[in-house]
């Protein structure tokens, strides 16, 4: 039974087409770490993971050691990075699956060390430069790190930070935590510790500076299309380091539509009342589908190709869109909740701004486990 009457298309195209402007923006030996957690950011790991192996994609981060299992059999040769912080039990797992794991702090090394593994844990060290989540503080880093090096329960690979406001226009806070970043590393390497995988830029960081590319990057909303400046057809795009757009629609249809008159209230608490005669189309989505209550009376879907008002409450399963007057909208048709349709868009990003949110939300909210990938 399908979880909704939602679904989402995905076009690998698209997405090959993003993956190919980052790459000719990356030099030759930086590697795209590409950002799949949380299910590829809604869109679908399979799908994602398929067709970004397809276009060379060698590196993949995810959140935990499940999704790490689960992209491993997708892409059997490639590195998964685990960039949250995996648990002792899950050590056996982790090293038998080859995945790389981050370390976090000298506890949490210390505890994944106690566990009984077949064999040393791959890992990354994690700093933090100023994130204030998980990490090593800064400060004092570059002991407990060479002393992981030495920890024969770990092969230490790599070394990386996470930028806290990378797409921020003032850039001083980024330029502080790059500053760390290259101190703790000078230090480790004043301790003899070998040259080392190093990573820092997210998105924002990819298309602010070049020079934190480093061995590789972390690409995420920007491969999905939605990396702020970049996305196709944005005023900013033409002058970004790299140009992407989005890659999936989210799309239902039209249950009913009923022409009413001036003064009609519509859905819950009468917040909508209609202000000239119209039609009113009742569309099969909902918040249980991700479609968040935030855009009662805000949003916009497009039908036939013009975008249509939320028109009352988003309801668990319905919402209520004033279609118009002109008569030209039927039960059955396609409606667009993300994407777009003849000359016509929504974008997650458009959703995001009536909410008051950014688009990873708006996208890792999406409930459906319908997917049709084009071509």
């Amino acid at each position: 039974m399908a979880l909704t009457n939602t679904w989402i298309e995905l076009d690998p195209e698209v997405l090959g087409r993003n993956i190919d402007s980052l790459r000719a923006a990356l030099g030759p030996d930086v590697e795209p770490i590409f950002v799949v957690k949380s299910d590829a950011y809604g869109h679908g790991m399979v799908p994602v993971a398929r067709c970004a192996g397809e276009h060379g994609v060698r590196w993949y981060a995810v959140s935990h050691l499940a999704e790490a299992l689960d992209l491993r059999t997708l892409v059997p040769d490639a590195t998964v990075l685990i960039v949250g912080a995996i648990g002792p039990d899950e050590v056996p797992s982790a090293v038998e699956a080859g995945v790389v794991c981050v370390l976090v702090s000298e506890e949490h090394a210390a505890s994944l060390a106690r566990a009984k593994a077949p064999g040393p844990l791959r890992c990354h060290a994690k700093i933090d430069t100023g994130m204030g989540r998980l990490g090593f503080p800064w400060e004092n880093a570059a002991g407990p790190i060479c002393s992981l090096a030495v920890n024969p329960a770990f092969a230490l690979e790599g070394l990386c930070t996470h930028f806290a406001s990378s797409d921020a226009p003032d850039r001083a806070f980024t330029d502080a935590q790059a500053e760390r970043f290259a101190s703790v590393v000078a230090a480790c390497r004043d301790r003899g510790l070998p040259s080392l995988f190093l990573h820092a830029s997210n998105s924002g960081g990819i298309l602010r500076d070049a020079a934190w590319d480093m061995d590789g990057v972390r690409p995420g909303i920007l491969l999905y299309g939605y990396a702020a400046g970049a996305r196709e057809g944005t005023p900013d795009a033409e002058e970004c380091r790299v140009r992407t757009r989005p890659f999936l629609q989210w799309k239902t249809r039209v249950l009913q539509v009923k022409r009413v008159p001036a003064g009609f209230p519509v859905s819950y608490d009468s917040t909508f009342v209609t202000d000239r005669e119209t039609c009113i189309a009742t569309i099969d989505a909902g918040y249980a589908d991700g479609y968040s209550r935030r855009l009662s009376n805000r949003g916009a879907v497009v039908i036939g190709g013009r975008r249509r008002q939320i028109a009352g409450r988003v309801t668990m399963n319905l919402v209520t869109v004033d279609a118009g007057p002109e008569d030209n909208v039927r039960p059955g048709d396609e409606v667009v909740l993300i994407g777009e349709q003849d000359g016509s868009s929504v974008w997650a990003d458009d959703l995001a701004g009536w909410c008051d949110t950014i688009p990873y939300e708006i996208l890792t909210s999406i409930r459906t486990d319908r997917r049709v990938v084009k071509g």
